[in-house]
């Protein structure tokens, strides 16, 4: 009795020869000034990666131009021009744009998924920097100053509003942290960025 092997491919024909490319990775040499063309406060984009509270959170860019090169099949990508805008390890925040789209968004290798679009709002892409690293460092004192230092360093003037919404009692902030996605989107409403 012959075998007959049936392939994945024989099964779904065709899926597997779709490949969704980006239109263009903007050079590195070009990145800074097509970002501020776009919106991106120059105070933010001149200290990625240079912000000593935010190491491993704001890197700069390397992985990104590493990597996306060899990238040839995320739809999340597919048709638009690519300006990275920084690191945090093998995650990345990105400009996307084409002549109909343009926005801000998160995603990681290994993952042909949008995390979070924050369209072309750069201000809620440095609401969740400065949210994450109020999480990260609340207990290692964390105080308003330097809270507002960092704040300053990206551009984001609404640092010490942003620190005292988030500086209420343990158990409320568990409970809210709880419902992050809805907790992030009023805070963004109070501090007038949505």
């Amino acid at each position: 009795m012959n075998e007959v092997i049936i392939s994945q491919q024989d099964i779904i024909p065709h899926t597997s020869n779709i490949t969704y490319n980006m239109n263009k990775l903007i050079p590195i040499d070009k990145r800074e000034s097509k970002l501020l063309e776009f919106g991106a406060p120059k105070s933010f984009i001149e200290n990625i990666g240079k912000i000593s509270e935010l190491k491993f959170r704001v890197e700069k860019v390397d992985g990104a131009y590493f990597y996306f090169p060899t990238i040839t099949n995320y739809k999340i990508l597919s048709g638009l021009n690519i300006i990275p805008i920084y690191d945090e390890g093998e995650s990345f925040r990105v400009f996307g744009y084409n002549e109909t789209i343009q926005k801000i968004f998160h995603f990681e290798l290994e993952n042909d998924e949008i995390y979070t679009d924050y369209g072309t709002n750069w201000n809620l892409l440095l609401l969740d920097i400065m949210f994450q690293y109020f999480n990260d460092d609340i207990e290692n004192g964390l105080d308003i100053v330097k809270f507002k230092t960092v704040g300053e360093k990206l551009g984001f003037d609404k640092s010490e509003a942003l620190y005292k919404l988030l500086d209420i009692p343990v158990e409320e902030y568990n409970e809210k942290y709880n419902e992050i996605d809805s907790w992030r989107n009023e805070l963004a409403k109070k501090l007038k960025i949505l």
